[in-house]
């Protein structure tokens, strides 16, 4: 049975990290990242401490909210996923979900 999760974390100046921990025996498929922010910014989607996805978000142009769905992204059996803002200049947030 498919179990959903999600985690969530709210930042300031410096982005934010959102992690779901790693569990033994258990492979974690992250299905969406979302947030937003204040500054131009780099999105990543870490397994383990491998990038596996990544992108970015230009606040002039496609405003403060972000949300990428539809995503695929394994992680490797007994590893996090984490999902990240890599900066902000006072307000951030960031949330990943999945199977």
């Amino acid at each position: 049975m498919e179990s959903y999760w999600s985690a969530t974390k709210a930042g300031t100046d410096s982005g934010a990290t959102a992690t779901k921990a790693a569990q033994d025996n258990r492979i974690y498929i992250v299905t969406a990242i979302s947030g937003h922010g204040d500054a131009d910014s780099i999105i990543t989607v870490k397994n383990g401490t491998t990038i596996i996805w990544e992108s970015k978000i230009d606040v002039s142009v496609e405003g403060t909210s972000f949300h990428f769905a539809g995503l695929n992204l394994s992680c490797s059996m007994g590893n996090k996923a984490e999902g990240a803002l890599a900066s902000s200049s006072s307000d951030c947030q960031i949330t990943i979900s999945g199977i």
